[in-house]
């Protein structure tokens, strides 16, 4: 099965609907990246629930956790990666990455 890793940057309030991400996703294996203050969908339990909804995986970035403060508040749902373990999601790990 193809898979496709969503790469997203911007706060959760600044995306007005994640549809296009879920008809880009289709069928396919999808995995969210988030980066910046991408990460505070990850401590928003509502727009958190909205990103499991069109996800199979969604990785956090640990450093973009720590410089917001959101360190060890984040939904268990979700996975806190370093660097090299992001290089390896987009490089390895899935397909076709795309960034929103």
């Amino acid at each position: 099965m193809p898979s496709k890793l969503f790469i997203l940057l911007k706060s959760p309030y600044e995306y007005r609907s994640l549809d296009a991400l879920a008809a880009l996703g289709g069928d396919d294996r999808v995995g969210i990246l988030l980066f910046q203050d991408a990460t505070l969908f990850s401590v928003c339990r509502e727009k958190g629930e909205e990103l499991m909804d069109v996800a199979d995986e969604i990785y956090v970035m640990s450093d973009d956790l720590e410089a917001r403060g959101f360190k060890g508040k984040m939904c268990p749902e979700f996975q806190e990666i370093d660097y090299p373990q992001a290089v390896d999601l987009i490089m390895q790990d899935y397909d076709l990455t795309i960034t929103l």
